[in-house]
């Protein structure tokens, strides 16, 4: 309870100091202090015996302040944590261990700290090794006047060395690492624009980068998503969230246990854990395209796929796609759907993508018009992701922290 307190004289005074009981503040003023004709230094010795402390009112204030500009920033890097935690869950990341948390660096004399930060950890099994990948996290969450090259190159070359240190590092290894997996670890530096106000071109920022100062381990790796790469990640897990309650029996796909991000046998890669690797890894989530396939309920026959298109849409491209897809005998079941989400303006797409299909046609012999191939082609759905932009309430997450 804050008391207030007025002078005999009836004028309002301005409170000089506060005394601060353990559980209640009371405010005196200077005129309080000369009725009560008690010299300052007497007062303090008084409060001393009865327990208490003295504390001028302009340190409380700014106590006050820093509280709240502290309760501020957790607040906005919570913004961070709860959109990538959002994300990389429909992607079928797990997550592990503690979160936010500070543990002892292995090589202080090269990475000149004494400690090494971890905002949240991630991981998922790599289709085409049998490997299990530890993403280790750098969560920022910026306004538009925050974003600077100084910034994201300190924040890069900091995540190099806790990538490094994490490799030969018992406390961190400890606590994230399950044992009985031969694992990896690479670094994600994930940087979302909480104001949404950041329109610039976010690669500008890492153009002058030296790369040998990041000094990873051989097999680790580094991967940056700014506020667009964020941004298309966030729209395409609404998407596929849409598309599980779609009313057409068509368009809908099934739930979760019955999709699957898709990995074909490649020339010189095998699926080796086509079980377990169902997560989206990083490498797709940073391409082109994401596939993701599923099934009939309580089936391995495989329905169909879904290709979030990222890229601005040209006959080239969509001819590309159409070949993959042809590679991987995506259209020798009738029943198979295809669709393709895209990124752009949707009536445009679907026009490009109609003079891709009659381009390839009649690059193909005996593949006009009319054969079963050409009509599956023209089978195939197009559609735009819808526009979206995550946004959060301080007040919210002030009130869901630590909950």
């Amino acid at each position: 309870m804050l008391l207030r307190r007025r002078a005999n004289s009836g004028r309002k005074v301005q409170p000089s100091f506060v005394l601060r009981p353990c559980t209640r503040i009371v405010l005196y003023s200077p005129t309080e202090y000369q009725l009560l004709k008690i010299p300052v230094n007497s007062y303090r010795l008084l409060l001393l015996c009865m327990g208490l402390s003295f504390h001028p009112m302009s340190s409380y204030l700014k106590s006050v302040r820093q509280d709240s500009q502290m309760a501020e920033t957790v607040n906005i890097a919570q913004m961070a944590e709860k959109l990538a935690d959002k994300i990389f869950n429909e992607f079928f990341w797990d997550r592990i261990g503690p979160t936010n948390i500070n543990w002892k660096c292995e090589s202080p004399d090269v990475h000149k700290v004494a400690t090494h930060p971890t905002d949240i950890v991630f991981f998922y099994d790599e289709p085409y090794s049998k490997v299990r990948r530890y993403i280790q996290c750098d969560l920022k969450s910026y306004s538009k006047s925050s974003f600077s090259k100084g910034k994201i190159s300190d924040a890069l070359v900091s995540l190099a060395k806790q990538v490094a240190c994490a490799e030969i590092s018992s406390e961190w290894q400890g606590k994230y690492l399950v044992k009985g997996t031969t694992s990896e670890i690479s670094g994600l530096l994930f940087v979302y624009n909480h104001d949404q106000e950041y329109h610039k071109e976010f690669g500008s920022l890492i153009g002058d980068l030296d790369v040998t100062e990041l000094n990873l381990p051989p097999k680790s790796r580094l991967f940056l998503l700014g506020p667009d790469d964020i941004n298309w990640l966030d729209r395409v897990v609404h998407d596929i969230k849409l598309m599980r309650g779609d009313e057409d029996d068509e368009r809908r796909i099934p739930s979760r246990d019955c999709c699957a991000y898709y990995y074909p046998d490649l020339s010189r890669k095998t699926n080796v854990q086509a079980d377990r690797a169902r997560a989206a890894t990083l490498e797709m989530l940073s391409s082109p395209w994401i596939v993701m396939q599923y099934f009939v309920e309580d089936s391995d026959v495989r329905k169909g796929v879904v290709v979030f298109y990222r890229r601005v849409p040209t006959v080239d491209g969509f001819k590309y796609l159409i070949d993959y897809l042809r590679h991987f005998q995506m259209f020798e079941v009738k029943s198979f759907n295809i669709d393709i989400r895209v990124n752009f303006d949707l009536g445009d797409a679907k026009i490009v993508f109609e003079k891709a299909i009659i381009e390839y046609l009649d690059e193909i012999a005996g593949k006009n018009s009319d054969t079963d191939f050409a009509k599956r082609l023209r089978k195939i759905r197009i559609s735009a992701v819808p526009q979206l932009t995550t946004s959060f309430s301080q007040e919210q997450i002030g009130m869901d922290y630590g909950r």
